[in-house]
């Protein structure tokens, strides 16, 4: 299993809002932030797909509400939060999700969720899992979770049991 990376804020200084709308796929957006979001998603996967795994048709569509390389050969889950657009790739089915850990209520998430969550840790690994395993849409069976550039919390889950510590790269701008 490996992820990639993009910080927006960065690639946006050298490439600009007209180079992702390709990568909008047609589709309109109430926001920037929600446009640049989706679409360097979609960037971030197919340019890791074509350079990293040798996918010639880096066509993705929505099987099950679940995006998906067309031609198939590897798996992948994308998140996003604080301008940081990340992405987990896998010959298994997986999901994936990042937040920025900030301040909250532990004491009443503690209380909704009937966990002890008396932390940003405690709540942000609980709640990143909790969203992974939403996107793999099957039995988890393999969990990583791990603080991430000391502001964010991420957690990939398996349809298959982990057998390392996933890569974490920034993908290089083609």
């Amino acid at each position: 299993m490996e992820l990639f990376y993009i910080n927006s804020q960065e690639f946006l200084h050298t490439f600009g809002l007209d180079f992702l709308k390709p990568y909008a796929e047609g589709r309109n957006f109430n926001s920037e932030k929600r446009f640049v979001e989706f679409s360097l998603g979609r960037y971030l996967v197919k340019n890791a797909g074509e350079k990293f795994y040798g996918i010639k048709d880096t066509e993705i569509v929505i099987n099950n509400s679940k995006p998906e390389f067309k031609s198939g050969g590897i798996h992948f889950s994308i998140s996003h939060s604080a301008g940081i657009v990340i992405a987990a790739f896998d010959k298994n089915p997986c999901g994936l999700d990042i937040e920025i850990m900030k301040p909250r209520d532990f004491k009443s998430l503690s209380e909704r969720y009937g966990k002890v969550l008396t932390e940003a840790e405690d709540f942000y690994a609980f709640w990143t899992e909790l969203e992974a395993r939403i996107k793999l849409q099957m039995p988890v069976k393999g969990k990583f979770t791990q603080k991430f550039q000391d502001r964010f919390m991420l957690t990939v889950v398996s349809s298959e049991a982990i057998s390392s510590q996933p890569s974490c790269t920034n993908l290089p701008v083609f």
